[in-house]
């Protein structure tokens, strides 16, 4: 390696850094460059912490609305009465909220967001070291997606996403066991880490036992921090009711979403959605195995199948789609000759289009930017290219907010007036999103075609890869 190789490295690091202080300065001087909802799913999961604390069932929609609506100071923000956000987490995913509630709650969301700092900084350190892809590619691919638009809103994705990546880690190293705890940390959200967990228990018997382990302890775990009736309350009913309650929802991805939206009834939406869930779970778990053997990269075993399990779904939003990331950059690093399509698909993949109300004035020049570095880092496109593909990421943006016309509806009066402490937190939830989630479809209709061709890309590069023999010259690069 000459000199020049050798102090690349450092100098993206330097430059990365440069843009993150320029682009905190920005967010400083300019109001209007900043997030809205600071922390909104925070505060949803550090109530239902508090509600364990308490000794209350963190479902219901008391205490969690009541602690949910606390003022805070700017720039957080609280609740709105008669609304009772959701923390649909499996009971042993609250304990690291049960701990942080005993925290006041400033000092407990600067807490989280450096959590979610330190798991961004984790998946870009493991993905970096698993497909050997420049850094900026990689930084690009994660930063905006599972680092700024997940850390905004205090989001539980990001740790998912970085037990991922490292379960990918940790497999192309052949560190089965290694991989296999990674795996069940990714658990944390069980639709993005059961489809890695499986494939790894079919595919390496080195992951079984801890996979075993894992299982058990999250059972006891949950058993131990609310008993066995809230434990199989959340499995029975949360966990159903609410897929139901976001069936409305324009920014939702899922297949019950897309059947709601043709005339599905609630029940219909819901089974088609956990069908396809079960399928795309069952299709990657199978041919997880075959293509790490082609790729000689036992990474895909666990990033294939929770790539593709983001396909369809009862429940899906663009917070849980940076799972898909592993995968595109192994097959990046593996499949040269598809490196042009797959940085494409992750330049699709790596800009969360479907919030572009949400993050601020600078968010389109934030995606132009990702797109450049996509562009320029993977695909080897000249200076002019990088930054046509800017130009147009930038300008996607812009006609999804000129086509934002439709005033959203106050459902101040239907929350107040239909508000039962008593029930699950969905209901008051669920209404909410009927009333206020469906004001600009077109817009958010747009907004998720790039996400949605890009997971659609990836799943049938995945399978082609499957079915067809390689050609020579795209043989794995086994020092990436």
């Amino acid at each position: 390696m000459d000199d020049a190789a050798r102090g690349a490295p450092s100098k993206n690091l330097l430059g990365l850094l440069a843009l993150a202080a320029a682009f905190c300065a920005l967010l400083a001087l300019q109001p209007a460059t900043r997030p809205s909802g600071v922390l909104r799913d925070f505060n949803a999961f550090y109530c239902a912490g508090s509600a364990l604390v308490q000794g209350a069932d963190p479902y219901r929609a008391e205490p969690l609305g009541t602690c949910e609506r606390v003022p805070q100071p700017a720039p957080l923000g609280a609740g709105r009465a008669g609304l009772s956000v959701p923390a649909p987490l499996p009971p042993y995913a609250l304990l690291p909220f049960a701990l942080l509630a005993h925290l006041p709650y400033p000092v407990a969301a600067v807490t989280w967001g450096i959590v979610l700092l330190a798991a961004l900084a984790v998946t870009i350190i493991a993905m970096r070291r698993a497909c050997g892809l420049p850094l900026a590619a990689v930084v690009a691919a994660f930063v905006l997606g599972d680092g700024y638009a997940s850390i905004c809103l205090g989001q539980l994705a990001p740790i998912a996403v970085a037990g991922l990546a490292l379960a990918t880690m940790f497999a192309n190293e052949r560190r089965d066991a290694a991989a296999a705890w990674a795996a069940a940390g990714a658990m944390i959200e069980p639709h993005i880490g059961l489809p890695g967990c499986l494939a790894l228990f079919i595919w390496k018997s080195g992951a079984r036992l801890p996979l075993t382990l894992a299982a058990l302890a999250v059972i006891g775990l949950s058993l131990w921090l609310t008993g066995p009736a809230i434990a199989l309350e959340y499995g029975r009913s949360v966990v159903p009711a609410h897929a139901i309650s976001e069936l409305a929802n324009e920014k939702q991805f899922s297949l019950s979403y897309l059947a709601h939206r043709l005339g599905a009834n609630d029940e219909l939406a819901l089974r088609l959605g956990t069908l396809s869930y079960l399928a795309a779970v069952a299709l990657g778990c199978t041919i997880a195995g075959p293509l790490a053997n082609r790729l000689r990269a036992p990474g895909m075993i666990p990033a294939l199948p929770s790539a593709l399990a983001l396909v369809g779904g009862p429940f899906l939003h663009i917070a849980q789609m940076p799972a898909a990331l592993p995968c595109a950059l192994l097959l990046s690093a593996r499949v040269p000759h598809l490196r042009r399509s797959l940085a494409v698909i992750l330049v699709l993949l790596a800009i969360p289009w479907v919030q572009f109300t949400t993050l601020g004035s600078a968010f389109g020049v934030l995606a132009g930017i990702v797109a450049a570095v996509l562009s320029r880092s993977l695909a080897g496109a000249s200076v002019l290219r990088s930054a046509l593909v800017a130009i147009a990421a930038v300008a996607y943006v812009a006609i999804l907010l000129a086509l934002v016309q439709t005033p959203v509806p106050s459902p101040d009066a239907l929350l107040a007036a239909s508000y039962d402490p008593r029930a699950l937190a969905e209901a008051s939830w669920g209404l909410y999103v009927r009333t206020v989630a469906q004001a600009n479809l077109l817009a958010f209709d747009l907004a998720r075609v790039p996400t949605l061709a890009g997971l659609l890309g990836l799943g049938w590069l995945a399978l082609e890869l499957v079915a067809r023999p390689m050609p020579p010259e795209s043989s794995p690069n086994l020092r990436a």
